[in-house]
């Protein structure tokens, strides 16, 4: 048999030798790849940089690419001679180094950890075994010395990359000015009890599910609940192939099957309590994330409403996906099956004999997720009132409960987009929170859904956008934690500037279960921490945070979404504007896309309009009344832009001017612009060194009677500046930007208008104008200006 084997490899081998080219088979294909190219080359630029451009400078640009090229095969040869002069077994360890330290961190450290590792360990390596016993004895000093400092440059690098990773990172150099905490406006307490406290009810505990859960004893021998599976395949895609059967193995059922398990939290009494589902988002699915909600389960519980955290571990992710793709767009899955959960809760209360029968209310029903869960919860509010699946009529829906609100935490979005558009979501009412250092949504995606939270019945609703400074994505859940990643990539993110967990959990604990109070328990008083979180101090942890609120009864003046016309607003009203050096509308960025809305840019700097002001007005229509208006209000964000574009090209012009004069005077006046510029460059250096203050400027309003009264924007709340945050220990390895543009809603209540002036009559107003007279330059986005 060995001797058959021999034979064939002795047949393949003359048989390639007889097919392999020749000397002058190599010459020639090598001089008709190059005449081939170069021919390509200078015809495509003949007719590109000098034919169409019509001018003959083009043809340099045909010489520089002919020697660019050479410079390329050039390089490419002195990099295989470097090659040829090392050690073949160095040749066999380094691509297989580098592959392995690659596919460690991935994208996140690129080519630079590699080259660490191999270069520092390379060093250490080398100096060690030279110096050993048995290899010094030949030695020169010189090689002693410079085998002594390899090794000790090495060793020092190795140990440092280790101290580097297992380090936590650091604090902010500058910390951020809280524009909101340092205005005069003091916001009056809610006047209520902390919704962070317990309630008076004793807590229940019980757990539901499939009665034979293979990996937790809860959802198996442990439920007090038996429940049936549903057939989840329409809406779960790539259960399948051999990352499928794993699954499969592991969890013990499949997509066809699917287990509806949930941990419920209860108040001891008799009801009927308010119902409140949470569900978690992506996670390893080997490490269960829905126990991670126990601190809200218990406390929403004690207040009397009934809460249940819903187990959708199985289709998260796991290091079995590399044997496929993984589950793919599941989040339509995760929605459903929050409903699907309500369809028992529902059955319960009918049901004779049952620990639930009669105590929920269904009347006031809430869905909230986590992450990929906290789209699932607007998938949730958006499937329950259609009678079909979108995407494929077959899958049949019957839900049709009353869900009053929606909370997302840290929500993605757009993972899944019913018939290829984002989920539109209305009448409901909407939360959402996300952290400024998350370090896994990096971007505040959820302001995207919450801008399509439309409200379009008689019925009242809010919704409210909380941003908060030193959050992360994983302190929301218990089990998570402060890695907003696994290892070996969690060791990279600068966790030493997040907020303590403890303080995280009570910024959750305060605000879902006031905004629960306030839409399902009918407690109004809790919603003012929603318009300004201010009104709450004395609850919250100590640290920044940016509001958005908006309600059903507003009447929007200018929401810039109707056109690009910079002159014309939403109510039909005119913009003006005078001195300004940024005027423009378009879609407000984020990290990540944008935010699916657009607004106005407005920009002034003191230089540009040496002893004049810069202000833009807003008129409103004469149709537009609003019978008792509270107050006025208006979302501002700060652009991080330059605040004077045309700074450069006015200087220039100036100067021409300047020269065209005279030129005695033009060197005085550069002298002294150089000066100017000095003074400019060393104040920018001053700058740098601290935190810039927050925006201030006046606000002008006229009413049609002409009556006028003006304020500060800081008799409110100055304007806070872009939150700038290190997601990772080291900024320079961040891909995404450190800050982006997030609102706050600003309120302009009739009773501060008043104590200015009785006889301006906010009901009437006309127009409404921004005095850029106190902070000397900046450049602020501008939206949603409305009465309520």
């Amino acid at each position: 048999m060995l001797n058959f084997f021999k034979r064939i490899f002795q047949a393949v081998k003359s048989f390639i030798s007889k097919i392999t080219p020749g000397e002058v088979a190599w010459k020639g294909a090598n001089k008709a790849i190059a005449t081939t190219a170069v021919v390509i080359w200078i015809l495509g630029a003949l007719f590109m940089f000098v034919l169409e451009a019509g001018t003959p400078i083009g043809l340099t640009l045909i010489v520089i690419g002919l020697i660019l090229a050479f410079l390329c095969s050039a390089s490419l040869i002195l990099l295989l001679l470097i090659l040829k002069k090392l050690p073949k077994s160095f040749l066999w360890v380094l691509p297989g180094a580098f592959f392995l330290t690659t596919i460690i961190f991935g994208d996140s450290l690129a080519i630079k950890f590699p080259l660490l590792v191999i270069g520092f360990s390379g060093l250490a390596g080398a100096g060690l075994f030279s110096l050993t016993k048995k290899n010094r004895g030949g030695l020169s000093i010189y090689q002693v010395v410079v085998s002594s400092l390899g090794s000790l440059i090495g060793l020092a690098g190795l140990v440092w990359g280790l101290i580097w990773l297992f380090d936590t990172g650091s604090k902010p150099e500058i910390e951020h000015i809280d524009a909101a905490q340092t205005s005069p406006y003091k916001a009056q307490l809610i006047e209520a009890t902390n919704p962070a406290e317990e309630g008076a009810y004793k807590v229940g505990y019980l757990t539901y599910g499939s009665g034979n859960d293979k990996q937790r004893k809860e959802f198996a021998e442990g439920v007090t609940i038996v429940t049936d599976s549903v057939d989840g395949s329409r809406l779960l895609d790539n259960w399948e192939g051999f990352a499928g059967k794993l699954r499969t193995h592991f969890w013990g059922f499949d997509e066809e099957a699917l287990p509806i398990n949930g941990r419920v939290w209860y108040p001891e009494g008799d009801g009927p309590f308010p119902l409140a589902l949470i569900v978690h988002g992506n996670h390893g699915m080997e490490d269960f994330s829905d126990p991670g909600y126990e601190y809200l389960g218990k406390l929403l519980a004690s207040q009397g409403m009934i809460m249940v955290s819903v187990d959708e571990n199985f289709i998260n992710s796991s290091w079995k996906d590399i044997f496929g793709d993984g589950l793919d767009e599941e989040n339509d899955a995760r929605g459903w099956l929050l409903l699907e959960h309500l369809k028992y809760w529902r059955k319960w209360n009918d049901e004779t004999d049952n620990v639930f029968q009669n105590k929920v209310d269904l009347e006031n029903i809430a869905v909230m997720g986590h992450s990929r869960g906290g789209e699932a919860a607007a998938v949730a509010g958006f499937f329950n009132k259609l009678q079909f699946y979108p995407d494929d009529a077959k899958q049949k829906f019957d839900f049709d409960f009353n869900i009053k609100s929606v909370v997302a935490i840290a929500p993605v979005d757009g993972q899944y987009k019913p018939g290829e558009i984002q989920t539109p979501l209305e009448n409901v009412n909407y939360l959402v929170l996300h952290g400024a250092n998350d370090g896994d949504v990096q971007s505040f995606a959820g302001l995207r859904q919450y801008e399509r939270v439309k409200f379009t019945d008689s019925i009242y609703h809010f919704k409210s956008a909380v941003y908060i400074y030193g959050a992360n994505h994983g302190q929301f859940n218990t089990t998570w934690g402060n890695s907003d990643s696994g290892q070996p990539y969690g060791s990279l993110l600068n966790k030493k500037a997040l907020l303590p967990m403890e303080d995280q959990l009570e910024i959750g604990r305060v605000y879902i279960s006031a905004f629960l109070q306030a839409t399902l328990q009918g407690k109004k008083e809790y919603e003012a921490l929603f318009k300004d979180h201010r009104s709450g101090n004395n609850w919250l942890p100590t640290t920044i945070y940016l509001n958005q609120y908006e309600s059903s009864g507003w009447k929007i003046i200018a929401d810039f979404e109707e056109d690009l016309d910079l002159t014309t607003n939403s109510s039909g009203g005119k913009v003006t504007s005078e001195n300004l050096t940024v005027w423009r509308e378009q879609m407000v960025g984020m990290k990540w896309g944008n935010k699916a809305t657009q607004a106005v840019y407005v920009g002034w700097d003191s230089l540009a309009y040496e002893g004049k002001t810069a202000w833009v007005e807003f008129s409103v229509d004469d149709n537009f009344t609003l019978a008792e208006a509270a107050a006025l209000t208006f979302e501002l964000a700060e652009s991080k832009e330059r605040s004077y574009p045309d700074k450069d090209r006015d200087k220039k012009k100036k100067d021409e001017e300047l020269n065209e004069n005279n030129e005695l005077n033009n060197g005085n006046n550069n002298s002294n612009e150089n000066n100017q510029d000095t003074e400019e460059s060393e104040d920018k250096e001053e700058d740098d060194k601290k935190a810039p203050d927050p925006i201030d400027f006046s606000i002008l309003l006229t009413d049609t009677s002409d009556n006028t009264v003006q304020l500060t924007l800081s008799e409110y709340s100055y304007l806070q500046r872009q939150l700038t945050v290190d997601v990772l220990k080291t900024p320079s390895l961040q891909s995404a930007k450190t800050s982006e543009a997030v609102y706050n809603t600003f309120f302009i209540y009739n009773d501060m208008l008043i104590s200015k002036s009785s006889e301006f009559n906010l009901n009437e107003l006309f127009k409404v104008r921004f005095v850029f007279d106190k902070s000397p330059k900046g450049v602020i986005i501008i939206d949603k200006i409305a009465l309520n």
